[in-house]
């Protein structure tokens, strides 16, 4: 029962630090909008096409239906021209459920929540600097991105997901990479940039988001060495514990670095 219970906790908190790092986020962008619910959840606006960057979260295991309706209502002035979301921990009410084809958020899809323990991990002996992984023909080297070469972190992310990199870097501006809890990282094979990834840290935790790789570097161990670094360096600076939400196609990714699915989250999109 013990086990359980500090699992749960375990799960809940990565979840709340998931939420206050979409907070800050929203927080420094222009234009964007965010808004505390009165029972915990939170609605976040961006700006971005992206439909998951403007939601109503809840991390509460029991999504509170009137509070969802709420934010809705809120919600209405600042995503009648953007794609959004609902994104629920727990189980949807059949009153939420209605409540989002009610606001055209008719398709439900889940995702998995995936934690790591950074205190399982072995210390990485490596002073800090440049992660370097042999993946075959060649070696790629990754090392985190300074905040003015924003340009290609989006390019190569906007490639890597077939998405306009303008529509990144309108959301991963010089001022949003600058800030202290959020770092990009680029892996480069033989000086060309060839895979990328953002580290959101929050206290003890860090988020890991956005790791995508070119096609033709796909399968070559990229997107492993722009985790394994992510991971090594939050380690060094005392998180105690990584978290993400994984596409079906990444979870053999994250499942090699140590990850585990703690519980699948809801999410209502047009």
């Amino acid at each position: 029962m013990l086990t359980r219970m500090t699992h749960a906790h375990e799960v809940f908190e990565a979840a709340e630090a998931f939420q206050t790092a979409t907070e800050q986020l929203t927080g420094i962008l222009p234009n964007s909008f965010h808004e505390p619910g009165p029972a915990g959840a939170l609605l976040a606006v961006t700006g971005s096409m992206i439909p998951v960057l403007n939601c109503i979260m809840s991390v509460s295991d029991e999504p509170d239906a009137a509070e969802i309706e709420l934010l809705c209502e809120k919600a209405e002035p600042h995503v009648r021209q953007l794609p959004w979301s609902i994104r629920l921990r727990g189980e949807p009410s059949a009153e939420i459920t209605t409540l989002a084809a009610q606001h055209g958020l008719s398709t439900q899809l889940r995702q998995p929540f995936m934690l790591l323990s950074l205190a399982d991990r072995p210390t990485d002996q490596r002073e800090a600097g440049p992660w370097q992984e042999n993946t075959g023909p060649e070696s790629v080297t990754v090392r985190p991105l300074d905040d003015d070469e924003y340009e290609t972190f989006a390019a190569v992310l906007g490639t890597a997901f077939g998405a306009p990199p303008v529509i990144i870097s309108s959301l991963y501006t010089p001022d949003v990479l600058g800030r202290p809890f959020a770092k990009a990282y680029v892996a480069e094979a033989d000086g060309t940039a060839v895979a990328v990834g953002l580290a959101i840290v929050t206290e003890r935790h860090v988020g890991l988001a956005n790791i995508g790789t070119l096609p033709d570097y796909r399968r070559r161990g990229a997107g492993r060495a722009v985790v394994e670094a992510i991971l090594r360096d939050a380690r060094a600076a005392d998180a105690h514990t990584a978290y993400l939400h994984a596409s079906d196609e990444a979870l053999p990714l994250f499942e090699k670095a140590g990850f585990r699915t703690a519980e699948s989250w809801i999410v209502f999109t047009a």
